[in-house]
């Protein structure tokens, strides 16, 4: 049923995760076959001649942007121990070092889909290389999206899935051709957010209203001069992100809520329906 409903929202490709292998490699084959299912995993091999048994990699065209995405699989203690028979799940590292080499001939991006989990495990992929921009990572705890850099300084952006799928992510995309580096423009409504408060409580505090009222003149003045440093710091950030932003690529991060104000798939509840009926 998920399957199905992956192909209908037209996703263009599913990394295999660890737990996607406890109903076994030819389930997942025959969801390929008959759903048309995008699979990919850059380190599930086959035992015997160490390949890759669903493609390891795919390069989209995102509105002229050619991006290369490629899959890791987690091992399986977080699958209870499974093991597909036949198959093993190679070291994630060396499939990825693998697959980034022939993605970073001929793409404007490369982006990871995993189900590592840990943020140790997200930045020691990032750590060995530095090609990757994106990560999008299921599994573990921490922030939903957050910046890794290397011992380089040289950054990738990781973004985890939030649970039960209450939440659909989003990721626009301007590429500066050339420019490899890309700023996170997601933090610029946060720091004019940030001025405009502090703006409001300068204008209160050399006013004296508001709660401002009740502190002593001489203690106001200790505030405001705070509050301008704050600003100070603030308005330089927002500059820099703003230079920075004129000479690399950027990107924003959305956050959209399924809740009840998004329209329900009549057909997608007949399948909800038929699969609680055991159909």
């Amino acid at each position: 049923m998920i399957a199905r409903a992956y192909h209908r929202m037209g996703y263009q490709v599913v990394n295999i995760g660890s737990d996607d292998l406890s109903a076994g490699i030819e389930f997942l084959r025959e969801l390929q076959r008959e759903i048309h299912v995008p699979l990919i995993s850059a380190n599930l091999l086959d035992q015997q001649d160490g390949k890759p048994i669903f493609k390891s990699h795919m390069v989209l065209d995102l509105g002229g942007i050619r991006a290369g995405v490629f899959g890791l699989t987690s091992d399986v203690r977080h699958n209870k121990g499974v093991t597909p028979k036949g198959y093993v799940i190679s070291n994630p590292i060396t499939a990825a070092k693998r697959v980034v080499a022939e993605l970073g001939k001929d793409c404007d991006i490369i982006v990871a889909l995993s189900n590592q989990g840990s943020l140790k495990e997200y930045t020691k992929l990032v750590q060995q290389m530095e090609e990757i921009q994106f990560i999008f990572g299921s599994g573990g705890r921490g922030t939903y999206h957050q910046t890794i850099r290397s011992d380089r300084n040289w950054k990738a952006f990781l973004f985890r899935a939030r649970t039960k799928g209450r939440y659909l992510g989003r990721i626009d995309l301007k590429v500066l051709k050339g420019s490899r580096d890309f700023v996170d423009l997601s933090r610029k409504a946060n720091i004019e957010g940030q001025i405009n408060m502090i703006e409001k409580q300068l204008d209160s505090y050399r006013r004296g209203t508001g709660r401002a009222k009740s502190i002593p003149r001489d203690k106001r003045e200790e505030y405001i001069k705070k509050l301008e440093k704050f600003m100070n710091r603030s308005e330089a950030r927002l500059s820099k992100l703003e230079r920075d932003a004129s000479l690399n690529s950027t990107f924003t991060n959305t956050i959209v809520p399924l809740d009840n104000k998004v329209k329900e798939d009549p057909e997608m509840i007949e399948w909800v329906d038929q699969f609680k009926r055991g159909q």
